[in-house]
């Protein structure tokens, strides 16, 4: 959900630039701000160290011009990020005081119900995806993915929904190893599911 940039500005929002592969917030630091991107994309990921110095990466969720990004913290009693937020590229974001963003939804019902709405549908997906980590079949859980970010672009023909990510990045959103991944897209291709033009995956 995006909230009109000139109303964030109102409500005293600056804007912020993060270089890529930047930090905007840590796991464990304590959330302050309402983050809004502008420009650019945004990862939230989990880090765990391994052995040599080669810890894993797992992406939560991956953000664009026009979201949020981790808003549901400031309002968690556990007050800690348990993401961390990485630009995947260079980002303009509008950064807003958690204070004033509370001052902003209480002057707009209908603001805090869009507001609502888009929580409750990051945590439905949340829902759906730890649902499809039960199963064994690895490309019932990438298609659980796909699905997912074709439906949030409102995309509904075959071969419509240009996914904009990596095979690594659709790993780390998946849990898979790249070459599952690649293995599976090239199975769901043959299957005439997706197309692959140009190393482009189309769903």
């Amino acid at each position: 959900m995006a909230i009109q940039e000139d109303l964030l500005i109102t409500y005293g929002a600056e804007i912020i630039h993060i270089k890529q592969s930047g930090l905007l917030f840590e796991e464990n630091a304590a959330p302050a701000y309402y983050f809004q991107i502008k420009k650019g994309k945004i990862k939230l990921a989990n880090f765990k160290p391994g052995p040599g110095g080669r810890g894993g990466e797992f992406i939560q969720s991956l953000h664009c011009k026009g979201e949020s990004v981790g808003e549901v913290f400031l309002f968690c009693r556990h007050n800690r990020y348990a993401v961390s937020a990485l630009a995947t590229e260079d980002c303009t974001i509008l950064r807003l005081e958690r204070a004033k963003l509370l001052k902003l939804l209480e002057s707009d019902f209908e603001l805090q119900l869009q507001f609502l709405r888009n929580c409750a549908e990051r945590t439905y997906y949340s829902y759906i995806f730890l649902n499809s980590l039960t199963s064994e079949d690895a490309a019932h859980q990438l298609l659980t993915v796909l699905d997912h970010l074709k439906e949030k672009q409102g995309q509904k023909e075959p071969f419509s929904y240009k996914v904009p990510y990596t095979r690594k990045e659709l790993s780390s959103l998946t849990g898979l190893r790249i070459e599952t991944v690649i293995r599976i897209l090239k199975k769901l291709e043959s299957e005439d599911i997706v197309k692959i033009v140009k190393g482009r995956v189309y769903y």
